[in-house]
Parts: structure tokens; sequence; C-alpha cells
């Protein structure tokens, strides 16, 4: 302890920043106290202020001239960047906790009093900004932006919690503040030091996110735009703002939104020399954060200019250029599709299918119905198929009708169930034909015509003598005038063969005259009926009906072409071929949403083996409570081969429940496994255990695309098929199981230095049956996320994996960060996310959601397509099934 006090004494003796400092000194401790903060050494927390005021001289200053001949300069700003992550989560951890220490270095006398940790939050803040204004190196801006995340999402989750920062005099709560060995400076010298770095007006989360997306958005379209791994690290910062639950202002969302708009639009009217892969990856992953703030906050493009921004940002990465910049506006079916790349066109194909499905709460995978449950059957069979009628609308979209009631207020009405099936997922409507808008149906359609009552419709009507005339009566009182003279009497300018035709019909006349006066003659009533509506149709072809309101049913719909594999508008496909339903459940198996997955170990201090390893989950005796905490925070129980249900809204007793003893163990993808899904991403989180070691989690989503052969691939190659036998968590989604394209191990670690000894080699053998090649076995392919929690209560986060990928350098978490529990499972999540779509930009072989779901859907166009002629098209609508 002696000793310790000795290292502390002189570690402050040597951050001093007055100009008799000695700079090699200043340089060597910054440069080895990278993890100082991030170990549980008592007293630790007596530097923050002197640390502090080192930060504010180096981060601030863009020059260091007095250590520019003594070490890397680079080096020693990622140092101080990396320290500066250690500290931020510390004043909102400790709140109004006291301090024994003053600003320079000495314990304070009796009677002085002390700033409290939070006192130190806004000089901190003032650091961070404005350490990313001065920073050039692209590596210490990514650490920069990682940290930006991480105090937002901190300071929103801890006032959400109704924790509020307060001084020590408040005496909210009850709790008398006391002393602690920790530290900060007092608030007056805190407010007297001169710092270069922008002032932060406050603390406050919304005022946080404020200025920080302000500040990323405005470095985003200037400074950073020529700078791609920069750029990718803002974009997902961003995003991950778009998901921190503030009240701000919705200028500020749409001023966000703009400003992603304007940067795509400059990185694709960039020269085409300049164009390249690296680009093109940028450009996606723009569309892809303008995916985020559109489907976090729907809201936006209830604002015309909104809306209308994001749709030509979409027109210019479909077609490549935008009509309203062109001289002569033009259609958008005219215009040449020239994209800056297929992925470009493909990105913007997706941000479209999010602004068309923005208006609901997004769709979980497998929410809408099938054929067998609108019909009442189990399973997806050929006779339930032969019920509906299927079509495909522009080789993108399969519709499945049914031309039956669904309920009690479909009958007499025309009535239609159509299954939608398409890029974007599966979508059940129900549409009802009327003759009146719903507002202004007073009554149904029943009564439009009254029937009479039956005393009525029994009565007789006695027929009345009534002369009729052939002209008014009064036409021969009026006296004729000049004018009427110019006109020839018909007798004067008949011909002969037009007299003859006046004959026949005078005769005509005189016919009827005769044939209406014999009731008079004979004195016999003539009985008269009460007109009565005819009965309403029963029988509708609802199909036919809807299409041709839609526009489909023309002859350029329906007429074949004639070029090589470009079918009609519309086409029919053949639901009595074998392989259909298959095929059916295939596409609806594959996910309209991106799937990733990680994998969450416990090591306890001194193991060395998986099997040790693996048993600790085993029961909750042997892990730490806030490692089931962590579970609770990534996501919910979801129950293996049931739908994407809980959410959010899944509450902590949910949990627990299906927990029971287990210490996580029961998420082993057994029987259950930790599932978080939104708009855009889902993410399987298992948690092995000794008793589940018979599932291949290294196969990505690119090896099991063989599973969507076609047909006749199928038939001819049985081995192909599949397995009825695989792991229980396959089956949750076949096809593209949970497992992503990324390869994450979350490990908790209760001591650090067995990060070392962590068995990697060893857990991928117990949890891998299979391995396709060497390279995909290999641990460099693997990336390891080590959480070790300290006594004060906050979390070291530690990445160990292959430096040179570009999944080591996803944000928000970095490797010497710490992370509150508040946000901890946030931010795993996110860098779960931001790594495996950083993988997918890195790889040729992978498509998007919806790129997959197209491909199989055009192979169902071009094996299941009717070969009917066009009037046996026409025909068969009018036919009942």
């Amino acid at each position: 302890m002696e000793f310790g006090s000795k290292v502390l004494e002189l570690q402050l003796m040597g951050l001093q920043v007055s100009e008799e400092v000695c700079p090699p000194v200043l340089a060597s401790i910054l440069l080895n106290s990278t993890r100082l903060f991030c170990c549980d050494l008592r007293g630790v927390n007596l530097l923050l202020p002197s640390f502090i005021s080192v930060l504010e001289n180096v981060l601030l200053d863009k020059e260091l001239l007095r250590f520019k001949r003594l070490v890397s300069l680079v080096d020693l700003r990622r140092a101080s960047i990396l320290i500066l992550l250690s500290l931020l989560p510390l004043p909102l951890q400790f709140g109004s906790l006291q301090s024994e220490v003053l600003l320079d270095g000495r314990f304070s006398p009796d009677g002085v009093r002390t700033g409290s940790f939070l006192s130190l939050k806004p000089r901190l803040l003032s650091v961070l900004i404005g350490a990313l204004q001065m920073e050039t190196n692209m590596s210490n801006t990514q650490l920069l932006l990682a940290a930006m995340l991480n105090v937002v999402q901190d300071s929103a989750l801890f006032e959400a919690a109704g924790q509020t920062q307060q001084e020590p005099e408040s005496k909210h709560g009850g709790a008398r503040p006391r002393r602690t060995g920790g530290t900060s400076g007092t608030s007056g010298t805190s407010g007297s030091r001169r710092t270069r770095g922008p002032a932060v007006q406050s603390d406050a989360a919304a005022v946080l996110w404020v200025q920080f997306v302000r500040c990323l958005t405005q470095h985003l379209t200037s400074q950073w735009r020529n700078d791609s791994a920069v750029c990718l690290s803002a974009l997902e910062v961003l995003g991950g703002l778009a998901k921190v639950q503030v009240q701000v202002e919705e200028v500020e969302r749409r001023r966000a939104v703009s400003s992603v708009c304007t940067y795509i639009v400059f990185q694709c009217s960039r020269p085409p020399q300049l164009h390249s892969r690296d680009l093109h990856s940028i450009i996606v992953a723009a569309f892809y954060c303008l995916n985020v703030w559109l489907t976090q906050h729907p809201a936006l493009l209830d604002h015309q200019e909104c809306l209308l921004e994001v749709l030509e940002i979409v027109e210019l990465g479909i077609s490549g250029s935008k009509s309203r910049e062109e001289q002569e506006v033009r259609r958008k079916e005219e215009k040449d599709l020239n994209p800056a790349s297929l992925r470009v066109k493909e990105a913007a194909e997706a941000t479209l299918s999010c602004v068309m499905q923005i208006s609901e709460a997004f769709p979980f995978v497998g929410g809408s119905l099938s054929e067998d449950a609108l019909i009442g059957c189990s399973g997806l069979s050929d006779s339930s198929l032969k019920k509906f009628r299927y079509f495909v609308v522009e080789s993108s979209i399969i519709l499945a009708m049914l031309e039956q009631g669904l309920g009690p207020e479909q009958a007499p009405y025309p009535s239609l169930t159509v299954l939608i099936r398409g890029p974007s997922g599966r979508h059940t409507w129900t549409l009802q034909l009327h003759l009146q808008p719903r507002e202004g149906r007073a009554q149904t359609q029943q009564t439009l015509i009254p029937e009479q009552c039956r005393g009525t419709q029994e009565d007789t009507g006695i027929r009345s003598p009534v002369k009729h005339q052939l002209f008014p009566e009064n036409m021969d009182r009026v006296p004729p005038v000049r004018a009427d003279r110019s006109i020839p009497d018909l007798h004067e300018t008949a011909t002969e063969q037009v007299q003859q035709q006046l004959e026949r019909l005078r005769a005509a006349l005189r016919r009827q005259q005769q044939i209406e006066a014999r009731p008079i003659v004979s004195g016999h009533s003539d009985v008269m009926t009460t007109c009565r509506p005819p009965p309403l149709a029963t029988r509708f072809q609802t199909a036919r009906l809807f299409l041709s309101h839609l526009g489909l049913l023309t002859p350029d719909s329906v007429k074949d072409p004639g070029i090589s594999g470009v079918p009609a508008h519309l086409v029919s496909l053949d639901s009595s071929l074998p392989g259909f339903s298959e095929s059916l459940r295939r596409l609806d198996e594959l996910p309209s949403r991106n799937c990733d997955s990680a994998f969450i170990f416990y090591m306890r201090a001194g193991q060395k083996t998986a099997a040790e390893v693996l048993r600790n989950v085993e029961s909750h005796c042997s892990v730490q409570s806030h490692f089931l905490d962590l579970l609770s925070s990534l996501g919910w129980p979801l129950e293996v081969g049931q739908q994407h249900g809980g959410g959010a809204n899944s509450s902590h007793s949910e949990f627990r429940a299906v927990l029971g003893d287990s210490g996580g163990g029961v998420f082993d993808g057994q029987r259950f496994v930790l599932m978080f899904a939104d708009a855009l991403t889902e993410i399987t989180l298992i948690v092995p255990s000794p008793s589940h070691k018979a599932f291949d989690w290294s196969r990505t989503s690119e090896e099991v695309e063989t599973l969507n052969e076609s047909p006749s691939d199928l038939q001819s190659h049985p081995d192909s098929a599949p397995n009825s036998t695989t792991c229980p968590v396959e089956d949750m989604k076949l096809g593209s199981p949970v497992f992503g394209s990324c390869q994450l191990m979350i490990v908790w670690v209760e001591r650090f230095e067995n990060v070392e000894n962590f068995p990697l080699k060893e857990l991928l053998s117990e949890t891998r049956t299979q391995t396709r090649t060497k390279a995909e076995s290999s641990p460099s392919n693997v990336q390891l996320v080590f959480i070790h929690p300290l006594r004060t209560g906050l979390y070291s986060v530690c990445l160990h994996g292959n430096g040179s990928s570009k999944f080591s350098l996803a944000v928000p978490l970095v490797s010497g960060s710490l992370v509150s529990m508040r946000s901890l499972g946030f931010l795993i999540r996110e860098m779960a996310i931001n790594g495996c779509h950083r993988r997918r930009l890195d790889s040729d072989s992978t498509h998007p959601p919806h790129i997959r779901r197209k491909h199989a859907i055009s192979d169902i166009i071009h094996w299941f397509r009717g070969r009917r002629s066009e009037p046996a098209f026409y025909s068969a609508l009018f036919q009942d099934l």
C-alpha cells in the first residue's frame, strides 16, 4: 500500500502542466497509462484532475512542439485518446460523490469544499469535441467517434432512469453525499481555467445529441468526405445516434437526413476515374444509414421536402441522375439506367422499399399469414394451393389470390385476399369492392333499391284511359313564323324511296295504336306488377376485377414481349407443377432483413479449457448476477421454431421465467435463443453449454445458398436437399440461418489476466460439427470482445482479432474503453451490426436480403411460369377454382 501511494505521488508530480515540467516524463506517463483507469487500482481516481489537465494540453494542441522530437505525435495523441475514453463514464458513474483532491493535485484541507465528479463532465466533453476537430489521423478519429456514441447513449439512459445530475448540496433522495478516494477538481477552479476546447453549453443528453449530430454531419460533408475509413465510422455513429431516445426538435433530425443525402450526391457525382469499390461501399453504407434514420423516425417522411429529397436520392441511386437537375425533365420510365454500380442500385432499391413500408410498424419476418393459415390448414400443401390463383407482376412480385370471403361482412360484396411476396417480405391484404366510398356508406348496398311492402306487391292497378300524343298538344296553337317556313315539309322533299319508308312507319304506328287500344275495347283491367331489382350477384371473378382495376389486364401487359428471358408484365404461375409449394416455402424462409449472430461465453478466474468455460452457464451460482443482466439487455427470449415475437416490450419477468436456475445455458439453441430485431437487422445470440455441441456456427449465409436451388437442381442432386436432422437453431430460418456472415464471440472474464488463456481453438471445435475450409476454422476470422467487470461498477472492453480486418475497426466499442451497464448491451449490439455490415460490404459474394429474395422469385418464375396462350389466360380468369 505504501509503495502504491509513492507511485501515485510520483505520477501526480509528473503530470504537472507547468512550464517546468519535463516533456519526456509526461510523454512516458501518457504512453504507458492507457489502461490505468481500466484496472481496479486503489486510489487511482486521485489522478483524474491531473490527467484531465494534461489531456487538455495534449489533445487541444495541434502542434505539440514540446513533444515533436521525443515521441511520435500520432502515438501520443492515440494514448491520450484512450485515456480519455476511460475517463468519460466516470462522472455519471460516481455522480455527486465528493473528491478529496483539488485540481492542482493537493489533498483538500479541512473546510475547503471540493467539486463532484459531475463537475468534470463539461470539461471532458469539451476535450472530446475539441480533439475531434484537431485530429487528422484516421485511426485516432475513429476512436473519438466511438466515444461520442457511448457518451450520448449513457447520458440518455441515465436521464431516462430518473436520475438527476445534482451537485452535493442537493438533498434529493435523502442520500447524503459522502467523500471518497475518487477525484474531481473544484467547480471554481474548473470554471476559471482557460482551455482551448469548445465550451459545452449543457451536458444534457438532448443537447449533446444535437451538438454531436451537427458536428458529424458538418465534417461528413466537408473535411472527411474524401476519407472513406473515417466516413464509414462516422456513418455508423450517425446511425447509432438515430437510435438514441432523446427529445429534440424534428428539424434537427431532418437536417441530419438532408446531410446524408448531400453526402450521397457528392460521392455519386465524382468523376468516373475516381469511382472504386471502396467508394461504392461508402455509398452503400450511406444508404443504409439513411434507412436507419427513416425507420427509427418515420415522422420524417410526413414533411414533403424531406420525402422529396429522399426520393430524389433513390432516383439518383437507381438511374444515376436526378430529373430535376436535367434541363429537360423526363419521366422515370423514359430514363436510361446508368447507376454508379449495381451495388449502389441495390442499396437505393432497399431505401425505396423502406420508404414504402414506413407508414406502419415494421413487420416481423413470418408475422403475416400464409396460404395454410388463410384457409385453416396446417402446412403448405398442394391441396391448399389449389384454392389460390398465382400471378407475377413486373417479374418481382408474386400475388397469391384467394377468392372467398373471410368474415361476416365480406358477402355478398366482391372480396379478395391477396398474399403478396416480394423482395421486401411477405404481406397479407384483404380487399372489398363497394359502389360507394367507405365514409359515405350510410347503408349497405343491399338497400340501394328499397323493395315495397308485401301488401303493395299484391295490389293491382287499373289502367286509366290516356290518349298518347305524338307531339305536345299546344303545338297547333303556336302561330308559325317566317323561320318555320324556311324548313320545307317532308312530303315536298321526299323521294319515292323515302315515301315508301314513311308509309311503312305510318303502318307500324297504326298497329301499335290498335294494340294499345285493345284493353279499353274489351273492358278488362291490365295487371301492373311491381318493379323489383334483380337479385344481387353472388359469384364474382374478384381476381379479374382486382387485376383490371390495377390496369394489368391490357393486351400489352399480358402479351409476351418476344425477348428471350424477359417475361410479360403479368404472368400466371402453374401451382399444379411438382415442387411449387416447396419453392414458396423456401422463399418465405428467406429473411427480408440482415441476419447476424454472436456467441456469449463466461470465463471464471483461472480457467483454461473449453469444458470449464462451457460448464459455467449451467447454473446461476457459477456466474455473476451482472452477467445475467447483460444477457437480459442484449435481447429477448425466443423459443426455437416460433415466430420472432417479443421485442422491446418483453418484460424482465419473462426473461427470468425462461432463465430459471440456469446461468444462461438455457439459450444454447436447443430450445431457446436470445433475439434482437429491428426494422433492418436480426441478431441471434447463443450461450453455448456442454449439452449443445452439434451446430456449425461458422457457416455463413453464402454457404447455404445451395439450399435455394431450383426444383430441378434439387431433384437431380438429392444430396443437396435440406437435411431433416439439422440443428433446431438452423431450422429457425432454413436457407439463411441465424448465423450471419460475421463470427463474433462475446466473453465475460472475471479476471482480465485470463484473456490470453481463452481457449478459442478448443471452443471452435466444440461448437462446430464440420468445417468447410481451413480458412473458416482459423481463429483469426473470429472477433473476440472481452468484458471485464470492475469494482467501480464499470466494465472494461478489450478486443482481440485480426487487426487488419475491417471488422476490427467497427465502432462503437474499442479496446481500452470503459462502459456502464446501462449502455453495454446497446453498444455490443451496435458493434455486432456494424461489424457484420462491414464484412458484407467487403464480400463479393454477399447479396442484400431483398436481392436474395428477388433471385428466388426469378427462379420461381422460370420454373413455374404458366405456358398459356392469351385467350386461355383470359378464359381462366372467368373459371372458378
